[in-house]
């Protein structure tokens, strides 16, 4: 599985190395920490000689991952003003992403568990592995996370404060500077009504550190694009195939602020064994 969240994550633009090396700067020694909790996630793991969903609710150091993961989340949610209600939704949803994703490094990690002849592999043999993906899933992964959760609540909190005046359109805005990839280049300046179609699943971010908002602008000083010319460029956008054979963007097409969710509701850990079960609530 990591080999296709690894490929998901780093697209290798330039903006994703810029937000990369700022984001290791500015928040180095919180990942470092957490590294040592999710490590502890392992070991109890190895400890229990396996792992199955319904334990995420019966270990500490299982919720612990889960409490971290929200934390660091929780972070790109606190720091913007929005109403009481778009915020408790988007800190239920940042909870349930933690959920997920500490369900799938463990399950990831109980398939090292075993030798061929299905005895358990002493921790030792185990510890370089698990420290790998330990690394990938809550240093690689959690800061690209961290960053969609900053850009994902800003933009949630900024569509609950868009008006309903008929005199005004939203319209596509990129950072305009020489990190914006091409695909989202193509969006910038797109002007249409917010109960548009094309705000369902292109209102940003886009992707992976994604730095596009919105703007209200008057009708009458921006002309209005064509809708449906500018969901084939929103779908061109979000549109790029990886070696499965599957849309990889996909998952960035839907309203942060309309839906209530601070992540992607399809993202790929939504379909790790045991997510559907915890997303139910067993």
């Amino acid at each position: 599985m990591h080999t296709r969240l690894n490929y998901l994550y780093d697209c290798g633009c330039n903006d994703c190395q810029a937000e990369k090396k700022r984001l290791n700067l500015s928040l180095n020694d919180t990942f470092k920490r957490f590294l040592n909790t999710s490590l502890n996630a392992f070991k109890q793991l190895h400890k229990n000689k396996g792992y199955k969903p319904e334990d995420l609710k019966k270990e500490k150091a299982y919720q612990n991952l889960v409490k971290g993961t929200y934390n660091i989340l929780n972070l790109g949610i606190k720091d913007n003003d929005m109403p009481e209600k778009m915020q408790r939704a988007l800190q239920s949803d940042a909870f349930l992403f933690g959920g997920l994703k500490a369900n799938a490094q463990l399950f990831e990690a109980s398939q090292l568990l075993l030798n061929e002849d299905g005895t358990i592999r002493p921790y030792k043999e185990l510890a370089s592995e698990f420290d790998r993906l330990n690394v990938l899933y809550n240093q690689t992964y959690l800061e690209a996370e961290y960053q969609f959760a900053v850009n994902s609540s800003e933009m949630a909190a900024k569509w609950s404060e868009l008006g309903t005046s008929e005199r005004y359109n939203l319209q596509y805005r990129t950072a305009s500077d020489d990190r914006v990839r091409d695909s989202h280049k193509a969006l910038h300046d797109i002007t249409l009504p917010k109960e548009d179609a094309f705000w369902n699943s292109f209102y940003p971010p886009n992707g992976w550190r994604c730095r596009c908002t919105v703007v209200e602008v008057l009708k009458d000083k921006y002309e209005a694009s064509e809708s449906d010319k500018s969901i084939k460029a929103g779908e061109k956008a979000t549109t790029e195939i990886g070696k499965d054979g599957k849309n990889r963007l996909e998952i960035f097409r839907f309203n942060p602020g309309k839906e209530q969710k601070l992540m992607p509701p399809k993202h790929p850990y939504n379909k790790v064994a045991g997510a559907k079960e915890l997303k139910n609530g067993n």
